[in-house]
Formats: structure tokens, sequence, C-alpha cells
């Protein structure tokens, strides 16, 4: 057994040694519902983010090409060197949308991960994973600048922001709504897939408060969305889940953020999974 199999086998029993709790709290749905087809697009936008920096920022990507997104308006690529963070800002109709990259090496990702938190600055009795706050705190200016630069060049049509990412870059995205909502007084919701949690339940819930219009997809056995595991150091998914058993059967999931029949009845081993989301393959292609 190699080393990274040898890693997978201990987190796995690690996981299924915890003993859960359910939040008590009573959270709120998006006051939208889920489609598909707009979760399919929002997948093109988190795969576009893999792309060669450049290539973004020309709107000349792999993924670029694809239909539902081929009439974006590129507006800014953003990059920051020391946390190797990327993503990007632009407009398609009346939507202002802000896509997070994830990591360049997943089964590198996940072999190093740690579950460090930190007190998280919005709301102090919270705590968030310190590698992602980091990471999202190395393109805030950024991303504010450049979503400002957006909404000037869409005009007065322009009235939601979107924001997504895969991966890592869902959890970065969770964290950039969590400000962008108070940024701004047009409405913002997220569409992301396979996040990690991102922070503990007190973040959860005040997460919930501030931001519920939010649609966290997770598919067959993805292993990214069992870690951290629930309950260590507290950490705890944000609602609201929808959950794919298969590409095209899905369910909404309750609104605890950690619902037991969706992502959390499965074991959660592939990596597989992860990276073919509605079969389709991670992730700049």
């Amino acid at each position: 057994m190699n080393k990274y199999y040898k890693y997978i086998f201990i987190l796995l029993n690690f996981i299924l040694s915890i003993k859960t709790v359910k939040s008590i709290y009573s959270n709120s749905p998006p006051d939208f519902s889920f489609l598909e087809s707009t979760a399919q697009t929002f997948l093109s936008y988190s795969y576009a983010s893999y792309c060669d920096f450049d290539d973004i920022k020309n709107w000349t990507c792999p993924t670029c090409t694809h239909s539902d997104v081929e009439d974006f308006k590129i507006v800014n690529a953003v990059y920051n060197s020391t946390t190797d963070t990327q993503a990007f800002v632009g407009y398609i109709g009346n939507e202002v949308i802000v896509a997070f990259r994830g990591s360049m090496d997943i089964q590198s990702w996940i072999t190093n991960f740690q579950f460090l938190q930190i007190d998280y600055p919005l709301f102090p009795s919270a705590k968030v994973h310190s590698g992602f706050y980091d990471s999202w705190s190395s393109v805030r200016d950024q991303v504010k600048q450049s979503i400002d630069s957006a909404l000037t060049l869409c005009g007065v049509e322009c009235n939601e922001i979107k924001v997504t990412g895969h991966s890592l870059g869902a959890a970065l995205a969770t964290l950039a709504i969590a400000e962008i909502q108070g940024w701004y007084t047009i409405p913002s919701t997220m569409y992301n897939f396979g996040s990690p949690r991102v922070g503990d339940t007190v973040f959860a819930e005040y997460f919930n408060k501030i931001q519920p219009n939010v649609i966290r997809v997770t598919y067959e056995q993805d292993l990214v969305p069992h870690v951290p595991p629930e309950g260590v150091m507290g950490y705890h998914h944000i609602p609201t889940e929808v959950y794919f058993s298969t590409n095209t059967t899905y369910k909404t999931c309750d609104d605890s953020g950690e619902d037991p029949t969706c992502s959390d009845s499965t074991v959660g081993y592939s990596i597989y999974d992860h990276l073919h989301y509605f079969g389709m393959h991670c992730c700049c292609r």
C-alpha cells in the first residue's frame, strides 16, 4: 500500500470513529430553487478558473469555449503568488460572476491537509480554517476592485453577484461571499462544488444568518466534502447541500448542513468523483 492510500485508509477510519453532533440550529433555505442547468453553468465557470492565467484574461481558455459560458465578458483575472490563489471576475447578462480556482494538485492537497483554525474576524466567536482564510485574504482587495469594475462596465442592468468554486475554490468562494454580501446592496448567491468544511458550527450558523442563498453541491463518493471530519475541532458544513447520488439523481438536503442521508451517508473515498461532477472531467478542458 503506497503512502497516499495509507493516508486515505487512516483518514477514513478516523472519520468513521467520530461521534458527530448535529446542529440544533434552524437554518434558512435559499430563496431560489436548485436548477441543474444553472449548476452545470457554474461548474463550467469553476473549471475555467483552473486554466492558464493569460488564457483566462483573454477568455480563450479551453473551458471558456463551452456554450454556456462563451458569451461571458472577462473583467480581470486575479492571482497571488504567495498563496497560489487564483480567481476571475466578469459579467454576463445581468450577473457579475466571481470564480475561485481549486488546488492544482488534489492528491497532494488532501495528503497535506491540516485542520488549523483561526478566530473569524467578522464574528470572532466563530472559527474558520486558517489556510482557507489566508488564501481568501490574499486576493480580497483584488477581487473587490474587480467586482467594482465589473459593475461599472455592466451598468445598471447588473443586479446580482454570483460566486462559485470547486474544491479549495469552493471554500474560498464561501469566505468571499460572506463578505461580498456586505459590500453591495444588490443580492449575491453561490453555487459551489465539492467543498471541504470551512469552519465550525458557530461559523456555519453565522454564515446562514447573513447569507442563506447558497447551494453546496456534493457528488456520489467525493472525498473532499468529508474533510476536515465533522466534529473535529467543531467543523461543520454550511447549508444548503444538494447531493447527487448519480449524474442525474439528486436531492435537496435538510437545513442542518450535515444531512445524514446525503453526502454524510457515504464513506467518501473517491478522488475520481471529486473530479467528475455531472460527468464533466475537471478541470481546464
